[in-house]
């Protein structure tokens, strides 16, 4: 199945995204912020199509530790010379705690669970744990480094051959690296982006890679415009996919928690 790129109304899906981007950083008092966002767009003429996009992304950090957790779920369909098909069927979420051994080292562990019916995928799920390090760790910026293990396993509704195995079923092991950096660009202002790579050392030795960035502008002490950009690759994709997911979008994201 051939998996087009999110330049179509599926677009909306990446909003979810603009939630972690958008955040600010988290302050250590203990309290659970965050963002929320909902989105949807339709069009009709010769062709049709609908589509709608819900997220959630929040964060709750001390001097001690912090807890991230984020969900989103994203549906969208065409219509064409009388044809309905749909486009887009993905949900994802993810948790990572992270501990803090001194003030620039931590240790972390992520959950991440994620499905795609266009790719026939029914469950992706991928753990990782490793040791962190803030190399800059101010107000305005933060810059944190990450290394470790993961592991990840790939659950298809239907039979295929990934790396010279065939089956519904494939997993792998790998070396997990990643950094990340936020920046208060000013008193309305951020930006942030993050890489997260995956290279395969067992199993079909995929190369797994996200990359985000993306800028927050506030209109409110509750609201914010935000505009971002995903790439999601994938080395060894099952027959007929693309390696690259390439998305941008814009939306609007909704403050929760304490301000």
């Amino acid at each position: 199945m051939n998996h087009t790129p999110f330049f179509r109304p599926s677009v909306f899906t990446l909003a979810c995204l603009a939630c972690g981007l958008a955040a600010a950083q988290v302050k250590t008092d203990g309290q659970w912020r965050g963002v929320a966002g909902a989105a949807a767009a339709v069009t009709s003429g010769n062709s049709s199509s609908s589509a709608l996009s819900l997220n959630a992304d929040l964060a709750r950090a001390t001097a001690a530790d912090k807890i991230s957790l984020g969900a989103n779920v994203n549906y969208a369909r065409s219509k064409s010379s009388g044809v309905d098909s749909t486009t887009a069927n993905k949900w994802a979420g993810f948790g990572q705690y992270d501990y803090n051994l001194s003030p620039r080292l931590f240790a972390f562990g992520k959950l991440g669970l994620e499905g795609d019916e266009l790719t026939d995928l029914s469950l992706r799920s991928t753990l990782a744990a490793g040791l962190g390090y803030k190399l800059v760790d101010t107000k305005e910026t933060s810059f944190n480094v990450f290394a470790g293990a993961g592991y990840s396993t790939d659950k298809y509704d239907r039979t295929l051959t990934i790396g010279g195995k065939t089956g519904k079923s494939f997993s792998r092991a790998s070396v997990y690296l990643g950094e990340e950096s936020s920046h208060t660009l000013s008193a309305t202002t951020s930006f942030k982006q993050r890489l997260d790579l995956y290279p395969g050392i067992s199993g079909d030795k995929a190369l797994l890679a996200k990359f985000t960035a993306g800028v927050s502008v506030a209109m409110s002490s509750t609201l914010s415009l935000s505009v971002g950009l995903v790439n999601n690759y994938n080395s060894k994709p099952p027959a007929g996919d693309k390696k690259n997911d390439l998305g941008v979008f814009t939306g609007v994201n909704l403050k929760l928690g304490a301000l």
